[in-house]
């Protein structure tokens, strides 16, 4: 049987794991492991084991125009007329880097040629320089911002060698967890209780649905303390996509650009990799926001909710068979080894419909080095607003259903962990059994889900999968025995 092995990273997050791709002449996948991998050293999450089912569900992209199958050069010269007769004052490109950095400068090329810019979904903020995931185990305090067991599986190793190492660990939040010294539940003006120096470590995220007001703190943290900052992220490129994106215009997170729909100030939408449906909390209005639209044009490897809204669907390949390359959280160059090119031709043909140029994956992959290479170092200076993403007010006869972000719920994927987390006296008061399930419920109608008992405050119910109830972030919802 003949079978292909492709070198490539897992698009999970942003920590860039590598492994071996296999398949076989039937298109079937197995996962193999890459022991000589820097980052993840041959071991994989729970995800990363599971990239066949995610593959078999992802890889599924067809060249589309208004719902019916057509070529690629159809599907493209749909896109062109699209784009030439749109108002560019109103059109928006999207990518959070969920692909490589040559479809990222071409798409950077076709923004260019609009005379608009890429938007990567996250809210424009001052980050500085990324530092090296082996830095935490160097760290004599660290403090997680993050559950690095559900969102960022990888560094736990690294978290377990620093505990090793002497380091005292410490999580903020809600839910304890088993390799932290102590669980704080602070809120953003008693962070200086934290007492972090200079060999201290702030492990903290970036995505598109981050509280700016948080961020801000933790930053003003690690810069009135001299601690040091790893900011993790969830897109296997979005370093790159920050990078590569042109930051000139006017750069937005997610939300502020979902209300430009909303308001009419945006008419047209072309993404790249990156579906708004599965990256907003809330799927529901993310749909009722993309019917305002004019056009919508998807542009990637992925059928998902947005692609089957579309009125162009342009087909790439798959992430594990792209040509290219991808800059991870630590900002290291990684290279996959296949040859699909089917993305960088597409956004070339495209560009040049419109009145640009022509181009070619070599020259898009030179102008990534060449960026790279003239990377400016320190802080950049922040433009642009920012939506400050607070938790909703909880009346208090309700509860609290808060997202816990992580590769599954990014890419709406299934999962084996399929349940809600309450704490003893939740459990007790409601007259939950073991084994059994409880009712949510919420404006968005009502969800039967299995809970398992944890350690976390009266009145709280975490869930790691995306629910059709769930109006945000944080939702107020009632809850009761099924």
């Amino acid at each position: 049987m003949k079978e292909m092995i492709y070198q490539t990273i897992c698009p999970g997050c942003g920590v860039g794991c590598g492994l071996f791709i296999r398949e076989n002449d039937e298109g079937k996948l197995s996962i193999d492991h890459m022991k000589s991998s820097p980052v993840n050293l041959g071991k994989l999450c729970r995800f990363g084991m599971k990239l066949p089912h995610y593959y078999a569900k992802a890889n599924n992209a067809v060249n589309m125009t208004d719902g019916s199958a057509v070529d690629a050069e159809t599907a493209i010269k749909a896109a062109v007329e699209i784009l030439k007769d749109a108002d560019t004052d109103s059109v928006a490109l999207l990518s959070v880097g969920n692909t490589s950095n040559e479809e990222q400068m071409a798409f950077t090329k076709l923004a260019e040629t609009l005379g608009t810019v890429v938007q990567t979904g996250i809210q424009k903020m001052c980050m500085p320089e990324p530092g090296t995931l082996a830095e935490i185990e160097k760290a004599k305090k660290i403090v997680l911002f993050v559950d690095p067991y559900v969102q960022y599986p990888l560094i736990v190793r690294r978290l377990l060698a620093a505990k090793k190492n002497g380091a005292h660990i410490i999580s903020v939040g809600t839910n304890p967890l088993n390799l932290a010294d102590e669980t704080l539940d602070l809120k953003p003006e008693q962070y200086g209780e934290l007492e972090l120096d200079s060999e201290s470590l702030i492990i903290a995220d970036v995505h598109p649905n981050s509280d700016a007001g948080i961020l801000k703190s933790v930053k003003s943290l690690a810069k009135g303390t001299g601690a040091g900052i790893q900011f993790m992220k969830p897109f296997m490129n979005s370093n790159g996509a920050a990078l590569l994106a042109n930051k000139d215009g006017n750069m937005m997170g997610l939300a502020e650009l979902m209300e430009d729909i909303e308001l009419g100030n945006i008419r047209t939408l072309v993404t790249l990799d990156s579906d708004p449906v599965e990256l907003m909390p809330d799927a529901e209005a993310a749909i009722e926001a993309l019917k305002n639209l004019d056009k919508l044009i998807v542009i990637g490897s992925v059928n998902g909710p947005a692609a089957e809204m579309a009125d162009v669907v342009i087909a790439t390949d798959p992430v594990y068979s792209k040509a290219g390359t991808f800059l991870n959280v630590e900002d290291s160059l990684q290279e996959n080894s296949g040859t699909g090119k089917a993305g960088v031709d597409a956004l070339s043909l495209l560009n040049a419909g419109i009145g640009g140029k022509t181009f070619t994956h070599d020259e898009m992959n030179y102008l990534v080095m060449k960026t790279i290479g003239s990377r400016e170092t320190g802080t950049a200076q922040c433009k642009g607003s920012e939506i400050e993403l607070s938790l909703v007010e909880i009346p208090e006869d309700m509860y609290e259903l808060r997202y816990l972000y992580n590769p599954f719920m990014w890419s709406d994927r299934e999962d084996d962990n399929d349940f809600v987390l309450l704490n003893r006296n939740t459990v007790k008061k409601l007259g939950l059994k073991k084994g059994g399930c409880v009712n949510l419920k919420g404006e968005m109608g009502e969800l039967k889900m299995r809970f398992r008992v944890e350690a976390i405050p009266d009145g709280l119910v975490l869930t790691a999968k995306k629910l059709p109830i769930a109006k945000g972030v944080s939702t107020a919802i009632s809850m009761e025995v099924c």
